[in-house]
């Protein structure tokens, strides 16, 4: 088991001080996945102003360490909908 530390980017930044404790790479990937997904599902309106979001998880407290992967998204409201191709 190893600590592996969740440090997000999203207009501020929060750095992860404590970590969690997980068996492998393979296993912090989907906890990435899983836990970007419940922060991005819950994000207010500002997920749309088309400002990048980041996590990026490292293998030392406070975002410090070596950067082992990285999520990144942008989102844009454009306002209308993406033209669609004839069938």
């Amino acid at each position: 088991m190893s600590l592996y530390y969740f440090n997000i980017k999203d207009g501020s930044t929060t750095l992860d001080d404590e970590g969690h404790e997980l068996a492998d790479l393979s296993a912090a990937r989907r906890e990435a996945v899983e836990t970007a997904g419940r922060i991005l599902a819950d994000s207010e309106d500002h997920l749309w102003n088309g400002e990048p979001w980041c996590m990026w998880v490292t293998d030392q407290p406070n975002g410090g360490g070596t950067t082992l992967f990285t999520l990144e998204f942008t989102a844009k409201d454009v306002g209308k909908p993406p033209a669609t191709r004839p069938a």
